[in-house]
Parts: structure tokens; C-alpha cells; sequence
């Protein structure tokens, strides 16, 4: 049977463009041209609802008994539920972050050694970005150098050094990485972006609010 399908990014792997196909759908109680559709991801088999509209048509057509080109303009995408809603620490780098969602999405799709490994670069990249002049050096070595000249605390240290070790062994172990290798060494890797990004962009941008409040800059918009 012909079987209407869409793309979008699935909630619950995280995988980009997902194909999912329509399962059943149920009109909408009060506009015609609008209904509700179970879409199914054909990587993992989770579902996700979606309220969608038909433009230029005054009732919407069965999707689940016909191939329909299920695009825009023609056809929107209104509502989504589960929302794709991530938690990543605000303010990072835009490749540290790049690294760190392919991690969640790993984590998400069960690639526990990819999970792992994605980890670890974004540790990698990010303490490359703190001290650009270590970067010919081995991450043990770059993480105790960050710590010794307190751009780490000891703590932090101590956190990137599990994030290191559980990164090299989804590498290059011959046992793969478990479930629960893969989300400590993910809680390890968002309390390092948090502390060494997150939080040090929060304190410039409320000393810039506050340096704009000072008395020397009242007094230059009264002289203005």
C-alpha cells in the first residue's frame, strides 16, 4: 500500500532529517484542511505527532492509503510533539558545540563508542581553544599544563582526565563502551563546557551590563 513519508529531526534519536512515515492520522475537529498525523522514524521506530495543514486544499487527504509529496509550500508542519528540545550549555564554541550534539545524538541512537568518542573531541577542541599555544601537546599532558596555571580548577582536572581515559577507550578498547560508560562520561564532558565556557561568558556579559549602569558613563550621556 502506497504510504505517505516526510523529513524532519527526530526527538528522540536526534538524527537530522529522519524519514518518518505516516501510521494514522485523524482529522481536525473544526478546519477541514487541517489533521493530526503519527509519523514513525525509520531509525529508531519511536513517534512523534504532528499537526499539520494542507494549503489550497479544502480537506486534507488520507496519507496513510496514498503517496502524497508531502513538502512545503503545499503541505506545513505546524505543530511537532515531542519538541527536538536538547540541553546544551549556552555560549560555547561553535565547533566544540558541533562535537558535543553529535555526542547527544549518538547517546541518543545507543552508538555508546561514538557517544564516548564525540565526548572526547569536544574536550579535545575545547581546551585547544583556552590555551591555543598547547596545542602540539597530548591532551594528559595539556589538561595537568591548564591546571597547574589555574585556567582549570583541580576539580576540572580531574573531570577531564575521566572524560580522556573513557574517550580513549571508546577508541580504542576491543570491549565496547556501555550504556553507562557513555552517560557519565557525558555528565563529565557538559559540567567542563559549562564551567569553562558557559559560566565565564555570563560574568562578561553581566560586567558589560553593569559597566554601562557606572556613574562615569551616566555622567558622558548627561555631558552628551
Amino acid at each position: 500500500m502506497p504510504q505517505t513519508q516526510f523529513k524532519a529531526d527526530c526527538p528522540h534519536c536526534l538524527t537530522r532529517s529522519a524519514g518518518f512515515a505516516i501510521v494514522h492520522q485523524w482529522p481536525h475537529r473544526n478546519a477541514g484542511n487541517h489533521a493530526y498525523i503519527i509519523g514513525q522514524c525509520g531509525l529508531c521506530n519511536n513517534g512523534v505527532i504532528v499537526h499539520a495543514i494542507a494549503h489550497n486544499n479544502s480537506s486534507f487527504p488520507d496519507l496513510t492509503r496514498n503517496s502524497v509529496d508531502f513538502i512545503r509550500p503545499k503541505y506545513e508542519m505546524r505543530n511537532f510533539w515531542p519538541s527536538r528540545s536538547i540541553d546544551v550549555p549556552e555560549n560555547l564554541p561553535k565547533n566544540v558545540e558541533n562535537f558535543y550534539l553529535q555526542g547527544l545524538e549518538s547517546l541518543r541512537a545507543e552508538r555508546w563508542d561514538a557517544a564516548g568518542a564525540m565526548f572526547r573531541k569536544s574536550l579535545d577542541v575545547g581546551t585547544k581553544l583556552i590555551s591555543p599555544e598547547l596545542k602540539s601537546e597530548s591532551l594528559f599532558s595539556r589538561i595537568n599544563t591548564l591546571v597547574e596555571r589555574h585556567l582549570l580548577t583541580e576539580a576540572m582536572g580531574q573531570w577531564s582526565h575521566e572524560i580522556r581515559i573513557d574517550g580513549n577507550g571508546a577508541v580504542h578498547d576491543e570491549l565496547p563502551e556501555t550504556e553507562s560508560d557513555a552517560n557519565a562520561i557525558q555528565k563529565f564532558t557538559e559540567a567542563f563546557l559549562r564551567y569553562a565556557f558557559t559560566l565565564p561568558s555570563m560574568v562578561a556579559q553581566n560586567r558589560s551590563k553593569r559597566d554601562e549602569k557606572s556613574p562615569a558613563n551616566e555622567s558622558e550621556k548627561s555631558a552628551g
